[in-house]
C-alpha cells in the first residue's frame, strides 16, 4: 500500500505540473497571437497613413505646380512689355496686377530692370523686397536664360539663427528685343514661407506629419526647423539599412526610413514624396511623420487589450485553482475509500497466491528450500527430499538447511544473502565459481562437488535470491539445488571433443598453408616461363591463361581459343585440335601476327591432362630460332658461295692477266686505227670490268680481320667524299657534308673507308645531274654511346620488291655491277659491331644509316663541320 501512495502522489504531482506547464504554453501562445496580429494591424495603419501622406504631398504639389506654371505664363506675358524710357500710368499698373490674381500673398515684390541694372518699376506699386534683387539681376543677365534661385532676407541679423520666413525664392525671366538684344529682366521674390503655408497647414490639420521642400541637388528648402534649412537631404534621412534615399523624377512614392531629429538622433519615420517640376527643374514635396505616431493608436488599444486579456486570464486561474482544489479534496477521499477496499482486496488475493506459491514450489522438480531472516527453514519441497534423504520435517523450523552437504556447520549462499555478507561469499565459496547471477536481481550463484550426497557422487548448481517485503526489506531467502553431474560429464566430453577438433584443425591449416605454398611456387613457376600455356576442355573451352598476356585471364575465359585466331589458319588449327582429341599430339608450327605488325612464328604443343578430358597447350615464341636459323642458312650459302667464288676467281685471274698483257703488246705492235683500235679498246674496257670483278670476289671471300683503332668518323667521310670528287663533279651535284660533335669510334680505317666510300659512289650513280645529296653524322645518347652517319640523296630510289635482297652477294640492277658492294658493306658494319639500315621509296631517294659504337674513354672530336662539293 506505501508503494501505491507514492506512485499515487507521484502522479499527482505529475499531472499539477503538466496542468501548470499547458497553461503556462496556453499564455504564451495567446500572446503571441496578439502580437502577432497587432504587428498586422500596425502594418496596415502604416501603409493607409503613407497613402494619405503621399496623398497629401501630391496634392501639395499640383498646387504649387499650378501656382509656378501660372507665375511661368504671366512673367512671359510680362517680358513683352518693354520697360525702356516708359513711365507706366495706374492704369498700366491695374492691368498688370489683374494678370497674377492666383498669386495672392506668396509674391512679395515683382521688380523690372533695365539692361543698365537700373529698376523701371515694382509691383505691386511701391512694394519693397526684402532680398536684394539687383545680384540676382546680374545672374540672369550672365546666365541669359529663366533664373531660380533660394536666398535669405537681407534684413535677417547677423549671427543669428534663419528661421523659414526669412527665405525667398527668387525668379528671373530675361527680356529680349526684336534683333535678339538683351534688355533687362523680370525679377519676382516669392516668400517661400507664404508658398507652402497652405499646404503645410493642411497637413498639420490632417496631422500627416511635416512637410519639407527639396530641390534638384537635394538641399532642404524648407523645414519645420529652421536649423535643417539649405542642408542636404542625404544626412537628414537614411533608408532602413542606413544607406542613401534616391528619389525618381517621374513618380512620388512612401517608404520607411530613419530621419535626423534635433536631437542629432535617428528616429524611424513613415515619409513620402512627390516631384514638383519649376522652371525646368524638379524639386520634392515631402511629408514625413515618426513611425511612433503613426502606430500610436493602434499600440495603445493593443495594450488596453492584452491588459484586459490578462486580467480575465488572471480571474479564470484563480476561479480554476479554487474549483481545482474543492473537487481533488472530494477525488482524495474517495480515492482513500478505494484504497482501503482494494487494500482488502490485496490481502485476499495475497493469500490466495501465497497459497499458489506454496504449492508450485512445493510440486516444483528443482529442489527448493526457503528460510527467513532468522535462518530458519520455513520451505522444503519435496524435490529437495528426493535429491538430499531429508525430511520436510526434518528441516522445517530448523537450522539444520546445511546437514545434507557439509558434515559441519556453515553457512550455505542463502545464509549469506540474508545477512548481506558478500565477502563470506568468497570465503566459503571462493573456489567454486561463485559470482552475481546475471538473469536474477540480487542474486548469487556457485557450483559444488559432493562425492556421498544422499548415496551419489554429485555436481550441484546452487542459485539463491533475496525475498523483500513492501518497504524493500529481506525476510527471506530462496535457493534452489540443480543436478548438474550430466551436463558436467558431457561438457568434459565436448572440451576432450573440441581439443580432437582444435588438433584436426591446426593440422588442417598447416597443411593448407603448405598447399597454398607450394600452389604459390608452382603458379610462380608458370608465370616465369617463356612460353604461354593454355587449360582448355574437351570442346576447346578456354579455363587457364598462364600470365604475361597483355589480355586479362578475364577475357579468356569461358571463350573458344579459336575466337583467338587469325581466319586465315582457324581451319588448320582445326585440323590440328581434332588430331590432338584422337591422340595425336605432334607438335606443329604457325605464322602470325602481332598487333604491331611484326610477323611471329609459334610452335604450338598440344598434350593432355592425366586423369581429365582436358588439355595442356604450350604455345613458343620460336620467331629467333627461325631467323637465327635463316641467317645459319645463308651464312654457309655465302661461305660456300665465297670459296667457290674464290676459286673461280683465282683461276680465272692469271689468264685475265695474259689477255691484257697481250691486249697491250698488240695494240702497240700494229697501232689500229678507226674501228680496230675501237675494238681494242672495248676488249681492254671489259677485261678491266673483269678484273674488278674479280678482285671484288676476292675481297669478299676472304676473311676480314680488322686493325682496331679509334678512329675519327670525321676525316673517314671527308676522305671518302673527296675520292668520289671526280664523279661528283662531272654530274655537279650539290653535296653537304654535315660532321656535329662527334666521339671516336673504335675501328678499321681502311675498311670503314671502303664501307663510306661504297655508299656514297652508290648515291652519286643513284642521283641525276644537279641532284643533291646530304651526308650528317651526330652522336646518338644511347646505351652504350653510339654515332648515327646517314647518307640520304634524293636520287632515283630502291623498288619495294628489291629491298629483301639488297644484301645478296651478285644481286645488282646495275649494267656494270658486281653486286658484292653492299653485301661487302654489312659485312664490314657487322665486323665493328654496328647496324646498318636503308630506307628508300621508287623515285623519291635513299636514306642509308649506320650506327657504329663509340671508343671507351673518348670524346667528342671537334666542333661542326658543314661543307659543300658541287657546283
Amino acid at each position: 500500500m506505501t508503494l501505491l501512495i507514492k506512485a499515487y502522489r507521484l502522479l499527482h504531482q505529475a499531472l499539477s505540473i503538466r496542468i501548470w506547464l499547458a497553461g503556462i504554453v496556453v499564455i504564451l501562445l495567446i500572446l503571441l497571437l496578439a502580437l502577432t496580429v497587432n504587428n498586422a494591424r500596425e502594418k496596415e495603419m502604416v501603409d493607409l497613413f503613407s497613402r494619405q501622406q503621399l496623398a497629401s504631398a501630391q496634392n501639395a504639389s499640383v498646387r504649387l505646380t499650378e501656382i509656378f506654371s501660372q507665375v511661368e505664363k504671366n512673367i512671359v506675358l510680362f517680358s513683352f512689355f518693354d520697360p525702356n524710357g516708359k513711365k507706366l500710368t495706374q492704369e498700366d499698373y491695374w492691368k498688370m496686377e489683374v494678370l497674377y490674381p492666383v498669386w495672392e500673398n506668396a509674391i512679395k515684390a515683382v521688380l523690372v530692370f533695365d539692361a543698365n541694372e537700373k529698376i523701371r518699376f515694382i509691383l505691386p506699386q511701391g512694394a519693397l523686397s526684402a532680398v536684394d534683387l539687383a545680384s540676382h539681376f546680374r545672374a540672369v543677365k550672365f546666365q541669359r536664360g529663366q533664373y531660380l534661385n533660394l536666398a535669405l532676407s537681407d534684413k535677417l541679423p547677423k549671427n543669428s539663427l534663419p528661421q523659414k520666413q526669412d527665405w525667398y525664392l527668387i525668379w528671373g525671366y530675361p527680356i529680349w528685343r526684336y534683333n535678339n538684344t538683351f534688355a533687362g529682366a523680370w525679377m519676382v521674390s516669392f516668400s517661400l514661407a507664404s508658398l507652402m503655408e497652405e499646404g503645410e497647414k493642411q497637413i498639420k490639420d490632417n496631422q500627416l506629419g511635416d512637410l519639407w521642400l527639396l530641390n534638384q541637388q537635394g538641399q532642404v528648402l524648407l523645414h519645420p526647423h529652421s536649423s535643417f534649412i539649405g542642408k542636404n537631404i542625404a544626412d537628414l534621412a537614411k533608408d532602413n539599412q542606413g544607406g542613401k534615399i534616391l528619389f525618381p523624377s517621374d513618380s512620388g512614392r512612401h517608404l520607411d526610413a530613419k530621419v535626423l531629429q534635433r536631437n542629432n538622433k535617428m528616429q524611424r519615420s513613415v515619409i513620402a514624396y512627390s516631384p514638383l517640376r519649376i522652371a525646368g527643374n524638379t524639386w520634392y514635396v515631402l511629408v514625413t511623420a515618426p513611425y511612433s505616431r503613426v502606430i500610436a493608436p493602434v499600440r495603445t488599444t493593443f495594450l488596453y487589450t492584452l491588459f484586459s486579456a490578462l486580467i480575465l486570464i488572471l480571474v479564470i486561474v484563480v476561479v480554476g485553482i479554487y474549483f481545482a482544489f474543492r473537487e481533488g479534496k472530494r477525488w482524495r477521499i474517495r480515492e482513500e475509500r478505494a484504497r482501503h477496499k482494494e487494500r482488502e482486496d490485496w490481502q485476499e488475493k495475497l493469500l490466495r497466491e501465497k497459497k499458489t506459491i506454496d504449492g508450485i514450489i512445493e510440486g516444483s522438480p528443482i529442489p527448493t528450500f526457503v528460510i527467513n531472516n532468522e535462518h530458519k527453514v520455513i520451505l522444503w519441497n519435496r524435490a529437495c527430499i528426493e535429491l538430499t534423504g531429508y525430511t520436510a520435517e526434518e528441516m522445517l523450523g530448523t537450522e539444520n538447511h546445511y546437514k545434507p552437504f557439509y558434515s559441519v556447520q556453515r553457512p550455505v549462499i542463502a545464509d549469506l544473502i540474508i545477512n548481506r555478507d558478500v565477502e563470506g561469499l568468497s570465503k566459503y565459496y571462493g573456489s567454486k565459481k561463485a559470482k552475481q547471477s546475471d538473469k536474477v536481481l540480487g542474486a548469487y550463484e556457485a557450483t559444488d562437488h559432493f562425492e556421498n550426497l544422499n548415496g551419489r557422487s554429485r555436481e550441484l548448481y546452487f542459485l539463491a535470491a533475496p525475498i523483500y517485503d513492501e518497504e524493500g526489506h529481506i525476510i527471506a531467502a530462496i535457493e534452489t539445488l540443480q543436478d548438474i553431474s550430466r551436463e558436467q560429464e558431457l561438457t568434459r566430453s565436448l572440451q576432450e571433443y573440441a581439443e580432437t577438433l582444435q588438433n584436426e584443425l591446426a593440422e588442417n591449416i598447416e597443411l593448407r598453408r603448405e598447399i597454398e605454398g607450394l600452389y604459390n611456387y608452382l603458379q610462380s613457376i608458370v608465370k616465369s616461363l617463356p612460353d604461354r600455356i593454355y587449360e582448355l576442355d574437351k570442346d576447346g573451352i578456354v579455363n587457364f591463361v598462364s600470365a604475361g598476356m597483355k589480355k586479362s585471364q578475364r577475357e579468356f575465359k569461358g571463350k573458344h581459343f579459336l575466337d583467338f585466331v587469325a581466319p586465315e589458319i582457324q581451319e588448320f588449327l582445326t585440323a590440328r585440335w581434332e588430331d590432338a582429341k584422337r591422340g595425336i599430339y605432334r607438335p606443329y608450327e604457325i605464322e602470325a601476327t602481332a598487333k604491331d605488325g611484326r610477323k611471329v612464328n609459334l610452335l604450338i604443343t598440344t598434350t593432355p591432362v592425366v586423369g581429365t578430358d582436358h588439355y595442356i597447350l604450350v604455345q613458343r615464341d620460336i620467331t629467333e630460332f627461325k631467323n637465327l636459323e635463316k641467317k645459319l642458312y645463308n651464312s654457309e650459302k655465302l661461305a660456300a658461295l665465297g670459296q667457290l667464288s674464290a676459286g673461280i676467281a683465282h683461276e680465272v685471274r692469271n689468264p685475265l692477266s695474259s689477255i691484257k698483257m697481250s691486249l697491250q703488246i698488240l695494240e702497240k705492235r700494229m697501232n689500229p686505227e678507226g674501228n680496230d683500235l675501237k675494238r681494242f679498246k672495248i676488249a681492254q674496257k671489259e677485261v678491266e670490268h673483269l678484273e674488278e670483278l674479280v678482285n671484288n670476289v676476292l675481297v669478299f671471300a676472304k676473311p676480314m680481320d680488322p686493325k682496331i683503332v679509334s678512329v675519327d668518323l670525321g676525316k673517314v667521310l671527308e676522305q671518302a667524299v673527296a675520292l668520289t670528287e671526280k664523279a661528283i663533279s662531272d654530274k655537279k651535284l650539290d653535296v653537304k657534308l654535315e660532321i656535329q660533335e662527334i666521339p671516336q669510334v673504335s675501328g678499321d680505317t681502311a675498311m670503314l673507308t671502303d664501307a663510306f666510300l661504297n655508299i656514297i659512289r652508290n648515291a652519286v650513280e643513284a642521283v641525276e645531274d644537279q641532284g643533291a645529296i646530304r651526308i650528317f653524322a651526330r652522336s646518338i645518347g644511347s646505351q652504350p654511346p653510339a654515332v648515327l652517319v646517314v647518307v640520304d640523296d634524293n636520287g632515283c630510289g630502291i623498288d619495294e620488291q628489291d629491298m629483301p635482297h639488297l644484301f645478296n652477294p651478285f644481286f645488282t640492277r646495275k649494267k656494270y655491277g658486281t653486286g658484292l658492294g653492299l653485301s661487302q658493306v654489312l659485312k664490314i658494319v657487322e665486323v665493328h659491331s654496328g647496324k646498318l639500315e636503308i630506307i628508300s621509296e621508287k623515285d623519291k631517294g635513299t636514306k642509308v644509316c649506320i650506327t657504329l659504337p663509340c671508343s671507351e674513354g673518348q670524346h667528342a672530336s671537334g666542333d661542326q663541320k658543314i661543307n659543300d662539293n658541287g657546283s
